[in-house]
């Protein structure tokens, strides 16, 4: 009976212990701090809450201010201003001290307990990012006088020194005031460089007092792509300096680019002198690469490339001016009197090597003034400056280059780096092409595994680049940019082995509340991460996904957009037939995610799919692939790239099979690649979309019985973006992408 008796009350002690347990606390801190440690209890705020700081330096007492003006903009809590004295033992206190301890002066240490909180660093930096996770440690919802944040223990200092952010506002251009909201969005994640691209073929952004006619003419086109408005704009220096005042206040040092010796268009509208031919120009008024560049041949280019740079150097106080050098056709020099004169000169193998003879000479007077240079990969051709950083960009095969060589490299691959990219495989605002979700991005890692651990410390970090071709509006921008920053926050800020997207996943909810309360355009997530085609095969439901708060999920199963009068989802679907689904996350404030669109085939796993066979190397066309050894081989249920788990670049497949054809007819097949590829069906050569190419779709007809078609597709990936789709029409057939339950493998 005693047994018995203890077994129950053991029992009884389990259940109360389950029942009262708590959910494990997400601490919702991007980036991720380098060491946290969940403490007990919570540090409550109200109006008696005390600020407290130890160094009564000016910077510090900016700092208090700074903290008193955010935590009443998130909270509509007023408190009194920072003091230099008070008892550093007293409760409901913030304390701001200065530790000489700590070595790294962007390093802190935030902790919390039900008491005190305390914020230590050796400088401003540390003392700004401490503030900034405190500050994402509070309540979202509403105005709260009276608020609590969990008590903890933060160690945290960044991974790279180089943590950047990108911005082009030569082929469109944005006022001072977004330049600020942008700048304050990157401090908020601790991004401390900001690149400002100014000078382009589409347009000179900065006042050169010395030379008026680069803004009175360089910063106007007549056109933008043939709508025939006139474009431009300019900032004046005042106003730069106004930029460069205003990130510094918030630890973000502003990095000029000045475009040379190629994307010089705009400057030789201005100039036509310091060209090969003399002109005459007019600023670029389409996207791309011009043929007209600085004459390098030419004194007067160097004098007035100095002058610039003067100016420049004058305005920005960065360590590093950018001086682009991607992008430089060489066809001007090679038929340039004063250029060749200029090879033979100084001895010079060819055009490239006269390209690093530019850049060499740049860089010596750049490094007189105490300042050094860095620029794209495409410096390293023909011989790399002395002193020169690298931005890697094509790829990362020229960070690796420059690193071995001992030179400083910023990472910034295409491949992951580019937020010019889509988002989203459907449904996005225009783009430049490519396609870079969240996930691609949090999953970059900036130190190439080639590298021994003396040539990484040559990787000062990573940055991300937003080129605006096709990004007219700040709005615009800001879709670009958000929420693919904080995933870069966390590649150049936390410890590699701290990163994980799935806690990322849960930590970024909370932000997309943070954004739309501080008004920010960001990409509002779609209700389903997947897209094209989803397979029934297991009856599986669907599930949504809801990761901002009170949003409401609409959806259709017959194609249609979806609206705030379609079908409301309140929990998983269960559909057991194929249809179009569509859906759409819509905000209490009207906005929208892109729409998701899914195929839902139903397959059967004995006898639907596609054989295929994957290879890996390097071509420019299609190879010969009955001559190579396939890396592996198997069967996938659909046609995408991603069920083949290929590696990012240098791949190809063979992919073979039937596709069951329901009526007789003729058919038109559309085969979409990036790059090359061949359509066969019934073993004669239907599409031919071969060659290094980006996205491109190429069409063609055939006459078609109903029945099963043999079927082979060929497909190289050579670089960059990739994409493979096969479409069909005909016989009461719209266009539609060829659906899993069409595909036999016999």
């Amino acid at each position: 009976m005693k047994n018995i008796l203890s077994l129950l009350l053991l029992s009884a002690l389990l259940l109360f212990t389950t029942a009262t347990a708590k959910p494990k606390q997400v601490v919702s801190i991007i980036p991720v701090p380098a060491k946290m440690e969940i403490g007990k209890g919570e540090f409550k705020f109200n109006s008696s809450t005390k600020i407290l700081i130890d160094d009564s330096g000016a910077e510090f007492q900016k700092l208090g201010d700074l903290l008193i003006t955010a935590i009443y903009n998130a909270t509509g809590l007023k408190l009194a201003a920072p003091s230099a004295h008070g008892n550093k033992s007293g409760d409901n206190l913030i304390s701001i001290q200065n530790d000489k301890n700590i070595s790294d002066s962007e390093a802190y240490s935030l902790e919390i307990n039900p008491k005190k909180i305390t914020i230590s660093a050796s400088g401003g930096a540390g003392i700004f990012y401490a503030i900034q996770s405190l500050l994402q440690l509070m309540p979202v919802e509403g105005k709260q006088k009276n608020f609590s944040v969990p008590a903890l223990s933060i160690q945290d200092s960044p991974r790279f020194k180089w943590r950047g952010m990108h911005l082009d506002v030569c082929r469109h251009f944005f006022p001072v005031e977004f330049i600020k909201k942008y700048i304050d969005i990157l401090a908020f994640y601790k991004i401390n460089r900001f690149h400002w691209h100014l000078t382009d073929d589409q347009g000179w952004r900065i006042e050169i007092k010395k030379y008026p006619k680069l803004t009175e003419a360089g910063s106007w086109r007549k056109e933008t792509a043939g709508d025939g408005k006139p474009y431009g704009g300019f900032y004046t220096q005042e106003q730069i300096k106004e930029v460069i005042r205003y990130a510094q206040e918030r630890y973000v040092t502003v990095m000029p680019e000045i475009e040379m010796p190629g994307h010089a268009l705009a400057a030789l509208t201005a100039y036509p002198e310091l060209s090969c031919t003399g002109g005459s120009f007019e600023t670029g008024t389409t996207w791309g690469v011009f043929e007209d560049v600085f004459c390098a041949g030419n004194n007067k280019t160097f004098s007035f490339l100095e002058d610039v740079l003067t100016e420049v150097m004058n305005l920005f106080p960065s360590e590093y001016i950018h001086i682009g050098g991607d992008e430089c056709p060489k066809e001007r020099w090679k038929v340039c009197p004063k250029c060749q004169t200029r090879i033979k000169a100084e001895n010079l193998k060819d055009e490239f090597h006269l390209q690093s003879y530019f850049i060499q000479r740049i860089e010596k007077f750049i490094n007189s003034k105490g300042r050094k240079i860095i620029g794209w990969d495409e410096i390293l051709e023909g011989g790399l400056a002395p002193n020169a950083a690298v931005m890697s960009w094509r790829g990362i095969d020229g960070g690796i280059a420059a690193a071995k060589s001992n030179h400083n490299v910023a990472m910034s691959p295409g491949t992951h780096c580019y937020f010019d990219h889509y988002q989203g495989l459907n449904g996005e605002p225009k783009a430049i092409g490519g396609y870079t979700n969240l996930e691609k991005v949090y999953s970059y890692e900036p130190v190439p595994e080639v590298l021994n651990a003396d040539e990484a410390k040559y990787i000062m970090g990573a940055q991300a680049n937003l080129w605006t071709e096709y990004i007219e509006t700040t709005d615009h921008v800001e879709y670009m940019l958000l929420p693919r920053l904080l995933a870069l926050s966390e590649v150049v800020w936390s410890p590699k082995s701290s990163r994980n997207y799935e806690d990322f996943s849960s930590r970024i909810m909370k932000h997309y509340d943070i954004l739309q309360k501080k008004n920010y355009n960001f990409r509002v997530p779609t209700p389903l991460d997947e897209t094209g085609e989803y397979l029934l095969m297991n009856r599986k439901p669907i599930e949504f996904l809801k990761p901002v708060k009170e949003s409401k999920i609409f959806y259709t199963l017959d194609g249609t957009e979806p609206t705030e009068k379609s079908k409301l989802y309140t929990s998983p679907l269960k559909i057991s037939k194929a249809a179009l689904l569509k859906a759409r996350t819509f905000l209490n404030n009207g906005r929208t995610s892109p729409t998701v669109s899914l195929l839902i085939s139903v397959v059967d796993t004995t006898k639907n799919g596609l054989n295929y066979k994957y290879y890996e190397g390097n071509w420019d066309k299609l190879p010969d692939f009955s001559a190579l050894t396939p890396v592996k081989s198997g069967k996938v249920y659909k046609l995408s790239l991603r069920d083949f788990k290929p590696r990012e670049d240098g791949f190809g497949l063979v992919i073979s099979g039937f596709i069951k054809i329901d009526k007789p007819g003729e058919y038109n097949f559309y085969l979409n690649s990036d790059d090359g590829s061949k359509f066969s069906i019934d073993d004669k050569l239907l599409i031919d979309n071969d060659g290094p190419h980006s996205s491109r779709t190429v069409s063609a007809k055939t006459g078609l019985a109903a029945g099963k078609h043999k079927v082979e597709i060929l497909f190289f990936e050579g670089a960059g973006s990739q994409n493979l789709s096969l479409e069909f029409e005909g016989a009461g057939v719209k266009r539609m992408p060829v659906p899993a339950s069409a595909f036999f493998r016999n």
